[in-house]
C-alpha cells in the first residue's frame, strides 16, 4: 500500500497547514454556506420562480429536487472564498494535476458504470421491485439540468472533504487514520437523516465506507479524479435512476416503493455496501493502485 501520491495534494497545503487554520477554514465554510443558502432560498421565490408556482410545488416534483441540488452552489462559493482568503490558493488546485485527474476519472467512470449496470441487472433484493417514477420523456427533458446539478453537488463534496480537509490534515499529520478517518466521519455525519428511522446508522456506516474508499483512491492516485468519478456515477444511480420514496425522488426514473426508514430496505443497503467495495477494487485494478 502506497500513499506517496497524496503528497501531490498535501504539499501545496504545507504553507497553511496549521490545525487552527484548517479547523477555522472548515467552520468558516459551514458558516458562509449557511448564510448563502438562506439568501439563496430567499431569492428563489419571486425572483427565479414566480411565488405562486413555488408555493404549489410538491416535495417530489422534479423542479423541487433540482432546487435542492442547486443549494450546493453556496458551499462552492464559500470554499472558494476560504481558499483564496485564508490559504492564498485557488479552489481548483485541490483537484491535483488536471491531465492526470481527467485520465483517472475516465477510467473509473467506466468501472463504476459497469458496477451500476450490474446493480440494475441484479434481481431486486427483498422482493421490492422498483416502479416507474417519471415518464421517459419527462425524465429525459430534466436530465441535462439534473446532471449539471449533480456535478456541482458531487464536485463541492469532493473538493471539501477529499480535497480540502484530507490534504490539509495530511500536510499536518503523518497517520492516514487521521487524514482519512476524520474527513470520512464528518462526511458520513453530513448525511445524517433523522427520517431514516432504524436504518439511520446503517446508512451512515455505508456512507462512511464510501468516504473511506474515495479517500483511499485519492491518496493512492494523487488527484480527485477517481473519487469524483465514483461519487458522480454512484449519485446518478441513486438519485437519477433508482431512488427511494421521499423528498429526494423528484428526478429519479424509477423508485423503490418504500422510504428510507423501512426495515425491508436493509437488503438494498447490504447490496450497496458490496457494490461500493466492488467499484473500489475495480478502480484500483484499472488504475494499478
Amino acid at each position: 500500500m502506497s500513499y506517496e501520491p497524496q503528497h501531490h495534494l498535501s504539499d501545496p497545503a504545507l504553507p497553511s497547514a496549521e490545525l487552527r487554520r484548517t479547523v477555522g477554514g472548515f467552520i468558516l465554510v459551514v458558516v458562509l454556506s449557511t448564510v448563502f443558502v438562506i439568501g439563496w432560498m430567499l431569492v428563489i421565490p419571486g425572483v427565479l420562480i414566480p411565488r405562486e408556482v413555488f408555493a404549489t410545488l410538491p416535495p417530489t416534483a422534479p423542479l423541487n429536487m433540482l432546487l435542492t441540488l442547486s443549494v450546493f452552489f453556496c458551499p462552492a462559493v464559500a470554499l472558494a472564498l476560504v481558499m483564496r482568503g485564508l490559504h492564498r490558493r485557488r479552489m481548483l488546485s485541490l483537484i491535483g494535476d488536471f491531465g492526470l485527474a481527467w485520465g483517472q476519472f475516465r477510467k473509473v467512470v467506466l468501472v463504476q458504470g459497469m458496477v451500476l449496470a450490474l446493480a440494475v441487472a441484479l434481481p431486486s433484493p427483498g422482493g421490492l421491485q422498483p416502479v416507474q417514477n417519471l415518464p421517459w420523456a419527462q425524465w429525459l427533458s430534466w436530465l441535462p439540468f439534473a446532471l449539471l446539478a449533480l456535478c456541482v453537488q458531487v464536485g463541492i463534496e469532493e473538493l471539501l472533504f477529499r480535497g480540502y480537509l484530507q490534504s490539509q490534515l495530511a500536510a499536518r499529520f503523518a497517520s492516514p487514520v487521521i487524514w482519512i478517518g476524520v474527513p470520512s466521519i464528518l462526511f458520513a455525519l453530513l448525511h445524517y437523516a433523522p427520517g431514516s428511522g432504524a436504518n439511520i446508522w446503517p446508512i451512515i456506516a455505508i456512507t462512511f465506507l464510501f468516504a473511506v474508499t474515495a479517500a483511499d483512491l485519492t491518496a493512492r492516485c494523487g488527484t480527485l479524479g477517481p473519487a469524483l468519478a465514483m461519487h458522480l456515477v454512484n449519485n446518478i444511480g441513486s438519485l437519477l435512476l433508482i431512488g427511494t420514496l421521499g423528498d429526494m425522488q423528484g428526478l429519479a426514473l424509477y423508485v423503490v416503493p418504500t422510504g428510507l426508514s423501512d426495515p425491508n430496505l436493509m437488503p438494498f443497503l447490504v447490496l450497496d455496501a458490496m457494490l461500493i467495495l466492488i467499484a473500489w477494487l475495480g478502480a484500483r485494478i484499472v488504475l494499478r493502485r
